[in-house]
């Protein structure tokens, strides 16, 4: 079936312009997400210095089979390394972009690349990615694709002696919801909840710690210092969050997609909290801290304000080019799930010109900030709009700051092909899983993909399970219009995280 072509309104490597070919030389996107909590392949190690929380998306039970961990394990690899890149890769241009193999062996390589040029043929020819596929960090050749220097989405441990646009240490720091709350830009008051020291090293504890080093938490069975620290610290920061007054909001150090950020109303919510921490949370990142990224305050806890009123949930995305100008890209409606995980993003095109005025002083205050670090690059920011009383102006309090790209850039690049060329003047980007190959979903939703209604930036056929992961936008009408369509999709598919 041949479907409509999409001309994006920019790419991000118009958006780089000259910096592409700047002192850093010829750049290369690294966009693949670093996961803590398992290996992603036999090539894509767990990050052990960089430690993030994806609770919301891989929170592997403490206790299962080998079976159940391959699988979670082939399914996580399969959205961190295939989805995310392919949907960033999108909206890039045409620039180099890295890709990982799902299964690290180099058989999922030849799957992979033909699933991303089915995705990039949806794009004009001038427009498409230069997808470079490797089995994982270590293997990526750079003198050989012609790349002088990385730019990486997130934090990953194997990336560590690469020439990069921005350390890792800088880039792991201003996505951390600590800077954030000590950046001075406008955000809810809070405090943290900072761990002093770490664990000592298992050849310094029990013979129990000393037979199973290398696993990622400290032994529940611990005889030694180890296990009498962990519980202690765990103590002590449970104990500080019962002192917090309620309403509040608790956030992990690094999270993603709404991943270990928890809105706290209750007792009951302070109770469920804890349990979650003291049995999910805290052993796995506690035990994660030692001396190679201690300096990096990964185990931080952020308590903070609640939002009283809030009216709206803004995702802002914007580009900061080396100048430290930004450039407005759109400001979209976030759709999170009852976890407060983030799910999705709606955008009302017309709505564009009155949200570029209503934003750009926020945005000029956080573009600001993170030339001040010599960040260039996308950026997208979690703003709650919140009511100050009648006949009062509204305030707005940025709650996270995603320093890369984000999931809703893409839906502000498509003005032109939705709202422009043919009248829907709404849309919203999400993520599915549905038990049928990309050809069979494109023919059950024949008109609106014809039409370009439908646009597919991400998609991998997992044969081997009969899955289909997707990120799709859908244009409309009108809101009452997208909603229909969106339902539709419903009917088929799960809605994921991401």
């Amino acid at each position: 079936m041949r479907l409509p072509q999409v001309t994006l309104d920019t790419t991000l490597k118009e958006l780089y312009g000259n910096s592409v070919h700047g002192p850093e030389g010829r750049i290369a996107l690294v966009q693949s997400v670093a996961c803590t909590e398992l290996a992603l392949s036999s090539k894509v190690r767990r990050n052990s210095k960089y430690l993030y929380v994806e609770s919301k998306f891989c929170s592997t039970p403490l206790k299962c089979s080998r079976e159940e961990r391959a699988e979670i394990q082939r399914t996580v690899a399969i959205q961190f390394l295939a989805l995310v890149p392919q949907r960033d890769a999108f909206c890039a241009g045409n620039m180099p972009i890295i890709i990982f193999d799902p299964d690290g062996s180099g058989k999922e390589t030849a799957h992979g690349k033909v699933e991303a040029k089915k995705t990039m043929s949806n794009l004009t020819a001038d427009q498409r990615s230069k997808i470079l596929y490797f089995a994982g960090p270590k293997d990526i050749s750079m003198e050989a694709n012609g790349i002088d220097s990385l730019v990486a989405r997130l934090a990953l441990d194997d990336l560590e002696g690469y020439p990069l646009v921005m350390d890792l240490d800088t880039s792991y720091f201003l996505n951390s919801k600590l800077a954030l709350s000590e950046s001075g830009l406008p955000s809810p008051k809070s405090v943290s909840l900072e761990l002093k020291d770490f664990s000592p090293a298992p050849t310094e504890c029990c013979a129990v710690c000393m037979s199973r080093n290398g696993e990622v938490v400290i032994p529940d069975d611990c005889t030694g210092v180890r296990g009498r620290w962990l519980k202690n610290r765990i103590r002590d920061i449970l104990d500080n969050i019962s002192a917090q007054p309620i309403p509040f909001v608790l956030k992990n150090q690094q999270t993603f997609g709404g991943g270990g950020t928890f809105k706290v109303s209750s007792r009951k919510d302070v109770a469920d909290l804890k349990a979650l921490l003291s049995t999910r949370i805290l052993p796995k990142l506690l035990s994660g801290v030692g001396p190679s990224n201690a300096h990096l305050k990964p185990a931080t806890l952020i308590l903070s304000e609640m939002v009283q009123n809030p009216i709206c949930d803004w995702g802002l995305t914007f580009f900061v080019r080396r100048s430290g100008q930004c450039v407005y890209l759109s400001a979209t409606q976030q759709i999170l799930d009852p976890t407060n995980a983030w799910i999705g993003s709606n955008i009302s095109y017309p709505a564009q010109d009155k949200l570029r005025q209503k934003f750009t002083p926020i945005m000029l205050e956080i573009g600001a900030w993170l030339h001040s670090y010599g960040y260039f690059g996308p950026c997208g920011a979690d703003i709650l709009e919140e009511a100050q009383g009648d006949h009062m102006p509204t305030t707005m309090k940025i709650v996270d700051l995603n320093v890369r790209t984000s999931g809703s850039l893409t839906l502000g690049l498509l003005k032109g092909h939705f709202s422009e060329q043919r009248g829907l003047h709404h849309a919203t980007c999400f993520s599915i899983s549905v038990n049928m190959p990309r050809e069979s979903f494109i023919e059950t939703f024949k008109a609106d993909f014809t039409d370009g209604r439908i646009v597919i930036i991400g998609w991998y056929d997992d044969v081997s399970s009969g899955t289909s992961y997707g990120y799709l936008v859908v244009g409309a009408t009108d809101e009452d219009d997208l909603g229909r369509r969106v339902a539709g999709v419903k009917k088929l598919a799960s809605i994921m995280h991401f």
